[in-house]
């Protein structure tokens, strides 16, 4: 058996475990499953494939829970799963190689996330995500949205893997959606109030309150997270400036978001950040520039949102091109968006 301990949390995830478990088994880890108070089949369909099932006491808190995981492991290597994930590709000889020469740091792997689109999985977006680690070094912080954090020190460097997970925890129903991050927003707040100063506890909110199409707030909780000195080139800081931009736009607040031309340098080097300013120009009909934006995005390899640098600035080139009365030239720039099914639409309505 390998020296890592593969470590799961787990409440009523009976549709879901089987196919994580199934995904890490056949790499010899040790396989942690904390069960947080499941009542259906959870910890039956666990302990088919893992080494230890444990319960605990569910306290509002997923570090708590995280870190009661890793103080089960028998190894002190971790890595970290959760049972909406499954292993895509991993490389167990870098894993090795890693714990004998990046021992201080951490290993971040590829999560791509998956989302059902007129019945067909497909990639949304990649994120990623710190997962591969010492637990004599670190661990998790936060009741919610939890961080991996040194015990002794304040800062340690992360680096990605070749190791990709895909999600599917955003796959779910409305009324499933609804459930969770309501949850996850009175524990939000609650965390709030014992680390108000905290931005990036306001990235998550407002990302929670975007989730639940609570656009106004979530623009409130954005711009509160962004009013703190941050560093550009952190992930989440870079997520936050392009969610805050989309909600301005959807809220109408278009002339507002044309304020992140003062920041565009920090932020030009993502295809994301590139596409968000041609919405903004093209929300605010300046097209010219609009369009600029678009074709600058094309190719520019740094890229979250699945298609920002690819079919996405394409079709909205064909959008303005459509509004200005240039149909044949909208319909081309269409026709390269491949299988994107709003520009098949526009395609028949065209034609």
């Amino acid at each position: 058996m390998l020296p890592i301990s593969v470590c799961i949390i787990a409440k009523n995830e009976e549709n879901r475990i089987e196919k994580c478990l199934t995904s890490i088994k056949p790499f010899g880890f040790e396989i942690i499953v904390v069960d947080t108070g499941s009542v259906d089949k959870t910890k039956e369909i666990a302990g088919k494939y893992a080494d230890k099932v444990l319960d605990f006491e569910w306290c509002d808190d997923f570090s708590a829970a995280r870190n009661f995981s890793l103080r089960a492991a028998t190894n002190n290597w971790i890595f970290m799963l959760d049972c909406d994930e499954y292993i895509k590709t991993i490389d167990i000889e870098e894993l090795t190689w890693f714990r004998k020469h990046l021992a201080d740091s951490v290993g971040s792997v590829s999560r791509e996330n998956i989302v059902t689109e007129n019945g067909i999985a497909t990639i949304n977006n990649i994120d990623n995500t710190e997962r591969f680690f010492d637990k004599r070094l670190y661990h998790y912080t936060g009741m919610i949205h939890e961080q991996l954090t040194p015990i002794r020190s304040k800062d340690f460097s992360a680096y990605l893997l070749k190791t990709t997970i895909l999600h599917t925890g955003y796959d779910m129903s409305d009324k499933e959606r609804t459930a969770k991050y309501e949850r996850n927003l009175t524990l939000l707040q609650k965390q709030l109030t014992t680390d108000p100063e905290n931005p990036y506890l306001y990235y998550q909110l407002g990302k929670t309150c975007e989730i639940i199409e609570d656009f106004s707030r979530a623009c409130e909780y954005y711009s509160k997270g962004l009013s703190y000195d941050l560093d550009p080139e952190l992930a989440y800081v870079q997520a936050m400036v392009v969610s805050y931009g989309n909600a301005l736009l959807y809220t109408g607040q278009q002339e507002t978001a044309l304020g992140f031309e003062s920041i565009y340098d920090a932020f030009s080097p993502s295809a994301d950040f590139i596409y968000l300013m041609g919405n903004i120009y093209k929300q605010n009909q300046m097209y010219e520039q609009a369009i600029e934006q678009y074709q600058r995005a094309i190719g520019v390899p740094l890229c979250k949102q699945a298609g920002a640098n690819s079919f996405l600035p394409i079709y909205q080139m064909g959008e303005i091109c459509e509004i200005l009365g240039d149909i044949s030239t909208a319909i081309t720039c269409y026709k390269q968006c491949g299988d994107f099914e709003p520009a098949k639409k526009k395609i028949e309505e065209l034609a």
